[in-house]
């Protein structure tokens, strides 16, 4: 278990919440920052047990689950980072895993359940890895299985609510990220029945008719389940924030006060690069190639790109707390970097800060104390890894003046 030597940030968390309370002047207010000390990171999985595309991260007490691409794809961790599990298979048969996309804790004590799509099936492990059942659902749409890598998001998340499991649902299919706007938010009956529609994204965010024709680094829909059972969806194109009943009755909504800035060339061609690269795959191809064709494809396609960076890139429910995670055009390919807005709705008016998490660090989920997630090398390699947060990022230090907030949806841009 490997701890980060400290870097003095927290210092300069005070100094940013002074700062932020000193933003009179004209213009849009300034979100105040909150930078995580790199010493609040913890890695816990030893270097040998380094994962490759770890899908979920589920944090059972004594145990941190570990949910990945590929067999096996179960694996878990100890406190003091010691692997205690390791199981999981692909095939047809039972128990077995076609495409494995989330967990959450089981019924029973010490159970783990995963939900596969591939499959349309939730199955519920013993700790050590013997299976206890397994509940099957209808087909809900087909999604391009490496999705993942050209859009936001994730459009195979499932939470487990009340009776029940919410999932996006796409009948027509998906195959381009544009497609998530024709996606459904559902919930399906632990008994397997017919889904229960909670949410229509077309219809149900006014962004919808506004979204852009680009098809490459597109803003959508990002949605998470919080821990009181609520559902989270972000409307990326007007900019709200909404809170759904997971038994389709009421909601909220919250504008957003930040605006997202311009989609550079810069980060246009970043991406294309990587999408080159991946193309390419492990063929020896020189890197002045490789930037050759991204920078022709950049030129010559300019209108697949929107002109607007997107409001967010993946979203995160904690307890009376949303975190929005922010488009980072040098975390590429698909922007995903350390900085995070976050809106505190245990206070009133909302408050809104900006969280810089340590480098390297991908959080799976958000408790009033920790994130829990994976932090990655260069080499994309992961290990399981917590994040202890201050109390500050977990408040909301600063609630928006509604005078200023108006100058903010007139259309000045926050940092």
């Amino acid at each position: 278990m490997n701890r980060r030597p400290p870097s003095g940030l927290a210092v300069l968390a005070v100094l940013a919440l002074i700062a932020g309370f000193a933003c009179d002047g004209p213009g849009p207010p300034q979100l105040p920052v909150v930078p995580v000390d790199e010493s609040s990171l913890t890695v816990l999985s030893a270097p040998e047990e380094a994962l490759w595309d770890v899908r979920d991260v589920v944090d059972a007490g004594n145990t941190l689950w570990a949910l990945t691409a590929s067999p096996p794809f179960v694996h878990g961790f100890g406190p003091t980072g010691e692997l205690t599990a390791r199981f999981g298979t692909a095939g047809e048969g039972p128990g077995e895993f076609r495409f494995p996309s989330a967990a959450w804790l089981g019924h029973t004590q010490g159970s783990l359940t995963v939900w596969d799509p591939g499959s349309m099936a939730a199955h519920t492990f013993s700790r050590s890895g013997a299976l206890l059942s397994s509940t099957g659902t209808p087909r809900l749409g087909a999604i391009r299985s490496d999705i993942r890598t050209v859009t936001f998001g994730d459009p195979f998340r499932a939470v487990r609510v009340p009776g029940g499991i919410v999932t996006a649902r796409y009948e027509s299919g998906v195959n381009h990220a544009g497609d998530l706007w024709q996606g459904d938010l559902v919930r399906v009956p632990d008994d397997g029945g017919e889904p229960i529609v909670l949410f229509d994204f077309a219809d149900g965010l006014a962004g919808a008719s506004e979204r852009s024709t680009a098809t490459l680094l597109v803003p959508v829909p990002l949605w998470d389940g919080c821990p009181d059972g609520r559902i989270a969806v972000l409307d990326p194109i007007d900019r709200k924030l909404l809170l759904l009943d997971p038994a389709g009755g009421s909601r909220r909504e919250f504008a957003l006060p930040w605006h997202p800035g311009e989609l550079d060339d810069d980060a246009r061609l970043a991406y294309m690069v990587a999408r080159v690269r991946a193309e390419v795959g492990d063929e020896a191809v020189p890197e002045d190639e490789i930037l050759g064709h991204a920078a022709a494809a950049v030129r010559d396609g300019e209108t697949m790109f929107p002109r607007a960076e997107p409001l967010g890139v993946d979203l995160k429910c904690a307890p009376e707390q949303v975190w929005i995670q922010e488009f980072h055009a040098t975390s590429h390919p698909l922007g995903f970097g350390p900085f995070w807005r976050t809106v505190t709705l245990a206070v009133e008016p909302v408050a809104f800060s900006r969280v810089i998490l340590p480098q390297g660090f991908h959080p799976h989920s958000i408790s009033e104390s920790r994130a829990i997630g994976v932090v990655a090398d260069p080499m994309g390699l992961q290990r399981v890894a917590t994040v202890s947060l201050p109390l500050l990022s977990r408040q909301g230090p600063v609630p928006i003046n509604p005078a200023r907030k108006n100058l903010a949806d007139e259309g000045g841009e926050m940092p």
